[in-house]
């Protein structure tokens, strides 16, 4: 992927994004998709995706602060900080969003991405967003007293002591820690079935992809994200800013794996009942749907089935 951009931040960070609209002729005419990927990824997780979503979209895609190419700095490391970055970065590409007009967006988000878009959305509604499709990402990580447990949290950083081990590791021995998060979000690693046909040649390459991209962060810096991340309860904000009552024209596809080590799919699609809150799905803003075929990168796994969903979606809101 070639096409980087850059544009500095109010508190002087510079970000990268890729912009399929930099260098070539009729993408202003096309409507706007962004991708936002997640923990220790980049820009590049969405390569595979980008051939189908280009062909009708003008595609953005980021590489969020303190990952890929982007600056990384000593502070920052909030999921409130990286919501104000995909702020600044729509009004760097669409400076008339600053009076509320806007050409119209799609946005996905995977993982530590939806909760960017959950906080975006509760600092600066859901506009100019018309659709978001959320990938995998529970409304909230850890396990709590008032029933939201193993059923719903993450299946392991879910509690102090765990996400305290993580932050060790990632000081002590990121490729240890790096190589953990890649093994629970593949689903033929971590929900193997005898049916998958993932040749050792993929399954090291694939190691090696993400490897790669998650060791350009720093450690330190990565661990205090995923606390501030992990420590965040979007379940109240979700059904306040895109619910009945929040005048949200914003309508949302929830995409969940069966077989995904970070989540069960319960967690992520708890989003669909707290966005239509008791409306059918024929009358609510939020489908939701859980895949066999990939894990918690299921983007990556099986890009054109990923792309065939989500193109179904947006065409006639059909899931199935």
């Amino acid at each position: 992927m070639d096409k980087m951009q850059s544009f500095k931040t109010n508190d002087n960070v510079t970000l990268k994004y890729f912009d399929t609209g930099a260098t070539e002729e009729g993408e202003d005419e096309k409507p706007w998709l962004i991708l936002i990927h997640g923990f220790t990824g980049s820009s590049q997780v969405w390569q595979r995706n980008l051939p189908s979503f280009s062909q009708e979209h003008r595609v953005i895609i980021p590489d969020l602060r303190g990952h890929g190419s982007s600056s990384k700095p000593k502070h920052g490391y909030h999921v409130s900080r990286l919501a104000m970055d995909l702020r600044e970065l729509l009004l760097h590409l669409e400076p008339s969003l600053q009076s509320g007009t806007s050409t119209g967006w799609r946005a996905i988000g995977g993982s530590l991405g939806c909760s960017i878009l959950w906080c975006y959305a509760e600092l600066f509604t859901t506009a100019p967003f018309e659709s978001i499709v959320f990938v995998d990402q529970s409304p909230l990580q850890n396990s709590t007293l008032d029933g939201w447990d193993s059923r719903f949290c993450n299946r392991g950083l879910n509690n102090s002591a765990a996400l305290a081990a993580l932050q060790t590791t990632l000081l002590l021995s990121p490729e240890t820690a790096h190589k953990g998060t890649i093994a629970s979000c593949l689903s033929y690693r971590s929900h193997p079935l005898p049916t998958d046909s993932v040749s050792p040649a993929t399954q090291a390459a694939d190691e090696a992809f993400f490897l790669q991209e998650a060791m350009n962060g720093d450690g330190e810096w990565l661990g205090k994200l995923m606390a501030d991340h992990t420590s965040l309860d979007w379940r109240d904000s979700i059904a306040a800013t895109f619910g009945p009552g929040s005048g949200s024209k914003t309508v949302v596809l929830v995409m969940a794996s069966s077989r995904s080590g970070c989540f069960p799919a319960a967690g992520p699609l708890k989003v669909v009942d707290l966005i239509n809150q008791g409306a059918g799905p024929e009358y609510g803003m939020a489908q939701g749907v859980a895949v066999e075929w990939g894990g918690h990168w299921c983007y990556w796994e099986d890009p054109v089935k990923f792309a065939r969903l989500v193109k179904r979606w947006w065409n006639d809101g059909s899931v199935d």
